[in-house]
């Protein structure tokens, strides 16, 4: 079971770092202007704990990788060891950037009660912390000019990806909330943002497939991808692409409902609760699928193309 410890805390670690920049921004962007999205304590506390998460599972995730790169137990780790690597290497700052920048969110969302100043904040630390991402994986290999290419561009990525899951997030929770008790005019209002994402969803996928194809570039080479696909890491990118497909699909599905809905004149209290049950399912499906998509993004980052 050890072998799955590492991918196991690099899924937690995207999962709670996309998820909250991602859910955070997505609320300052896209849906501030939804009065019935107003910011309660309960909401505080779950970015209080999301961002307290993050950063106990990067300091985890950072002691594991150390222990990893020495070839050490993680218990027979000391000290200087641990400040050898952190200060030496290009991960290791990566790594202490990232833990001071989610103490910072931590200690802001606890101190300052400002709700939207400390979702600003935080927004931007988590940023700031997915941009150090790239200085890790595939993209740390790389050196001199096409190295910084190959971070900032896997930065842009993952800035694009926060932002669709926590569009993701952000529209599961509501339709949740809603479903369990049904409003006409909140439904109307829900259904019309998530019709009024379809064009910021076109360009965050763009975003995904752009910087997605100059990475896969940068790391083993397009024109190489058909003896890639003869690899395990072949298989699970492939796996990774369908079901990036898919989440398109339901994207598109979401927009559609949301479409119907805010254009058609039926809007009793029936097709309100079909409406959003029919939303729920399909966002469901979507969210499942980027769970998938983090699961498989946690093992490639470790894996290698098994060419040159």
């Amino acid at each position: 079971m050890g072998w799955a410890v590492e991918p196991g805390l690099r899924f937690l670690n995207y999962a709670v770092l996309l998820g909250m920049f991602g859910s955070t921004a997505f609320r300052l962007i896209a849906l501030r202007s939804a009065r019935f999205l107003t910011v309660r304590s309960r909401a505080s506390l779950r970015l209080i704990g999301g961002a307290a998460a993050a950063f106990v599972l990067s300091v985890v995730l950072m002691l594991v990788s150390v222990a990893a790169m020495m070839g050490v137990p993680l218990f027979d780790l000391d000290w200087s060891t641990i400040s050898m690597m952190v200060s030496g290497t290009d991960i290791g700052i990566a790594f202490a950037v990232r833990i001071v920048l989610l103490l910072l969110a931590l200690c802001f969302l606890v101190a300052v009660r400002t709700t939207t100043l400390s979702q600003v904040v935080v927004a931007a630390c988590f940023a700031a912390a997915l941009l150090s991402l790239g200085w890790s994986g595939h993209a740390a290999a790389g050196e001199g000019g096409i190295g910084l290419l190959h971070r900032l561009n896997n930065g842009a990525h993952l800035i694009a990806a926060g932002l669709w899951l926590g569009a993701i997030i952000c529209f599961v929770d509501l339709t949740v909330k809603l479903h369990r008790r049904p409003d006409r005019e909140q439904a109307l209002a829900l259904l019309s943002q998530i019709h009024a994402f379809a064009p910021l969803g076109v360009g965050l996928v763009a975003v995904v497939a752009i910087t997605g194809l100059i990475n896969s570039q940068l790391i083993f080479g397009i024109l190489n991808s058909l003896v890639v696909l003869s690899t395990p890491y072949g298989l699970m990118l492939a796996a990774k692409l369908i079901l990036v497909g898919g989440m398109v699909a339901f994207g598109a599905n979401n927009a559609a409902i949301g479409r119907r809905f805010a254009t058609s004149g039926e809007q009793s209290g029936n097709s309100v609760r079909d409406v959003l049950a029919r939303l729920r399912l399909s966002l469901g499906g979507e969210l499942c699928f980027a769970v998938g998509v983090l699961g498989l993004v946690a093992v490639l980052g470790l894996a290698s193309p098994g060419m040159m």
